[in-house]
């Protein structure tokens, strides 16, 4: 019995790494440190906005004379939309064309008159005042007579039609709405503490409840000169492309902001073996009788779901103990059974 006591009072003093050499190889499941693509993601909800409106409206009351669109086409800017009554300013125009051309005249023969000395200088200056006076009334009624003859602003799809003809329009009448679709602002908001991660060009991803499964890229465009004194968060505005149109004006999304997309050093969280302040992990070294296991510390960077980004203290291809670490010391021989990894993050 003394002799016992002895020997086991001696395995108190005996240094670790020769006490773990005492016991036999502990066995252990390993990963590898892998290389990786990874990157820092937020996310949000934003609102699907098109990347022009417009509604359509009268800037005269008139009634309509010619409807040249139906609801739903797609249009191009400068197509023709509406015509609304313009009758007595084509006659106006052509009476003042008319008149131009006579004044022209009586202008250039006054104007030779004027050089022989058989006119005088004050009537030439009336004769031409009244062409200038004549071209400016041409061009007032080109202006009404365009008011009048409503065209598309942009390249875009129209909305519902809501007039017919004969209508009396007048400037709230709304006879239809443009909305360019080939591409969708998308606005949400962020927290103000995330306002320092967020930056023009930045890559985005968006999803929708209605189309599940499908991933639509874009990136932001812009971010909000102020934050909102009320929610303390702050509007971020992104383009995406939507060529194929499934994505419509006022849709809800899901919004992931990609930013720092890096290769990076990368471990299962499981192998961290916390000590104090500090994160360590055991790595297998080859030992003279076979693999021990080391204790290394190592300083972390983004956490990711399952596993974390390493900074520094390992190297690619090392192999790291993710299970089985309560049953080891420094120093202590294992053995492996398996080795793991996993793709991109």
């Amino acid at each position: 019995m003394k002799t016992f006591g002895v020997f086991a009072l001696s395995l108190l003093f005996l240094p670790p790494a020769l006490l773990a050499q005492s016991a036999g190889p502990v066995p252990v499941r390993t990963a590898l440190v892998q290389e990786q693509e990874v990157a820092n993601r937020l996310e949000a909800l934003g609102t699907a906005r098109a990347w022009e409106f417009v509604s359509i409206r009268a800037s005269e009351t008139e009634q309509v004379t010619r409807i040249a669109f139906e609801s739903g086409q797609k249009v191009k800017a400068g197509d023709l939309l509406v015509e609304l009554n313009h009758a007595e300013e084509l006659a106006e125009l052509a009476g003042a064309r008319a008149s131009l051309e006579r004044y022209q005249r009586d202008a250039e023969r006054l104007q030779r008159l004027e050089r022989d000395k058989l006119a005088t200088r004050e009537q030439l200056d009336a004769a031409s005042t009244l062409v200038a006076e004549t071209r400016a009334r041409i061009a007032a009624l080109e202006a009404r007579i365009a008011d009048r003859v409503i065209r598309a602003p942009f390249d875009g799809q129209l909305g519902l039609r809501n007039i017919s003809l004969g209508t009396l329009v007048s400037p709230t009448t709304e006879i239809a709405t443009l909305q360019d679709l080939a591409r969708l602002k998308l606005d949400f908001t962020l927290p103000e503490r995330q306002l320092p991660l967020i930056d023009g060009g930045m890559a985005i991803q968006a999803r929708s409840q209605a189309h599940p499964g499908r991933v639509f890229p874009g990136e932001v465009m812009l971010v909000e000169a102020r934050v909102d004194p009320q929610t303390r968060a702050f509007t971020v505005r992104a383009q995406l492309d939507n060529r194929d149109g499934l994505l419509k004006p006022g849709m809800l999304l899901t919004v992931e902001i990609i930013s720092e997309q890096r290769q990076a050093l990368t471990i299962p969280e499981a192998a961290l073996v916390p000590l104090a302040d500090t994160q360590s992990v055991y790595v297998l070294e080859r030992g003279e009788a076979g693999q021990v296991a080391r204790l290394r510390q190592v300083t972390l960077g983004r956490r990711f779901p399952g596993r974390v980004e390493v900074l520094s203290g390992l190297s690619a291809d090392e192999q790291v103990v993710t299970r089985g670490t309560l049953h080891i010391r420094d120093g202590q021989a294992v053995v492996a059974e398996s080795a793991s990894g996993v793709g991109a993050l």
